[in-house]
């Protein structure tokens, strides 16, 4: 058996390396605009001013007895706070504090300056989807649809998707998105090419939950380009992020196998379920409506996990358990869910711990056939639940209409 080939792909940036560098851009930023020398030049006058005025009045003014004394007037001075406990009497004193005071509070006036112009430039930045997002936990939606609007009005109709926890990756331009934003505040944008790993990074997909590649609809291209910048993009993502859940979108079922070759762990075949409804129109009646109800938020067609006591139990004891618990209708199985790699590492480890050659050699022939996210629909129910599987349920509304 010849050796699997090292694994290039770049490890996932934890949350603290991702701070790690928003902080350096932060302080790249800020060192532009020669911040750390004007702080410096600040704290400067202050720790050398206050001395040199409690020096000129040291024995002649009662309020300057010790060098702290200094310091605290210059503090409240430059900082324009002015209590008026402390101030100099002395004539030399008090030239030497005209020109601190003019110094230091131009300087003081200049740092918060700097500082508020870097933040507003931050935002705005923002704003035009070039700044980085700072979530954890988030979904990722990569490309654009013409039908944005509505495909996000759904997005955020999914139990517990909220504007907050999504971020677009897309280069569809500011207004358009902007609209967006607007109809669902809080929604996250990074503006850039899709296949540009700078810009995926930009959006923390290394650190979000999920991330959603759509067949990127903005620009004028074929739906072969389309489709070969899905596969590409998913190929940047699987390298920035391996562990992380990646469904994709592509229009030509051929490109499907690329994906399953990129390692990605859904593939939507869009224009084939959109086929595949029409055709069932003309072949049954009632398939559209019947359909629709089933894909419907929260009604429809829903996967949910299996309790880990009825793992390797039977499908008859689950169904049962979940029409009992919640008056859902177990209809099947999705086995081998979550993310790809990470199933089948865990079925390569559990296959390898036989000693017996030929059952080694079974094994790992199944775990390289293992299919994720594979459906079993209506299976007898002596079927056995296997683990990393999920129960397909249909809602427990049995009203028969939506409301």
């Amino acid at each position: 058996m010849e050796p699997s080939p090292p694994d290039r792909r770049r490890p996932p940036r934890s949350a603290t390396a991702s701070r790690r560098t928003r902080f350096r851009r932060l302080w790249a930023e800020l060192s532009a605009e020669n911040l750390p020398r004007l702080v410096g030049g600040f704290f400067l006058l202050v720790f050398v001013g206050g001395p040199v005025v409690y020096l000129i009045e040291l024995g002649k003014n009662d309020l300057f007895k010790t060098p702290g004394d200094g310091l605290w007037w210059a503090i409240v001075t430059f900082t324009t706070i002015g209590y008026g406990d402390k101030y100099p009497v002395t004539t030399a004193g008090r030239v030497v504090a005209a020109v601190l005071m003019m110094v230091g509070i131009g300087l003081l006036g200049t740092v918060t300056g700097k500082i508020a112009a870097a933040l507003v430039e931050r935002r705005m930045r923002e704003g035009r989807g070039l700044g980085e997002t700072r979530l954890t936990g988030h979904l990722v939606v990569v490309g654009w649809k013409r039908d944005m609007l509505e495909f996000v009005d759904g997005l955020l109709a999914q139990p517990g998707t909220t504007p907050e926890s999504v971020v677009l990756v897309n280069a569809a331009g500011e207004a358009a998105n902007e609209e967006l934003r607007r109809r669902f505040p809080g929604l996250g944008y990074v503006h850039g090419e899709t296949i540009d790993p700078a810009v995926l990074e930009r959006a923390c997909v290394s650190l979000a939950r999920r991330v959603l590649v759509l067949a990127d609809e903005s620009g004028e291209r074929s739906d072969q380009e389309r489709d070969a910048r899905t596969v590409m993009t998913v190929m940047e993502v699987e390298s920035l992020a391996p562990e992380v859940y990646t469904c994709a979108e592509v229009l030509d079922r051929s490109f499907a196998q690329h994906l399953r070759l990129a390692h990605c762990d859904e593939v939507v075949l869009s224009r084939d379920h959109a086929r595949s409804m029409l055709l069932s129109a003309t072949a049954a009646t009632g398939m559209t409506p019947l359909v629709d109800r089933l894909l419907a938020p929260g009604e429809g067609l829903a996967t949910v996990p299996v309790p880990e006591a009825l793992v390797g139990r039977s499908f008859g004891e689950l169904a049962a358990h979940v029409r009992h618990e919640s008056g859902q209708l177990v209809i099947g199985l999705v086995e081998n869910t979550g993310q790809s790699l990470s199933i089948k590492r865990e079925a390569l480890r559990a296959a390898q711990k036989t000693e017996d050659v030929a059952q080694l050699l079974g094994n790992l022939k199944a775990v390289r056939e293992l299919v994720p996210n594979r459906p079993v629909l209506n299976p007898p129910e002596s079927y056995t639940v296997t683990r990393h599987a999920l129960a397909v349920v249909i809602g427990g509304d049995a009203t028969g209409a939506r409301p």
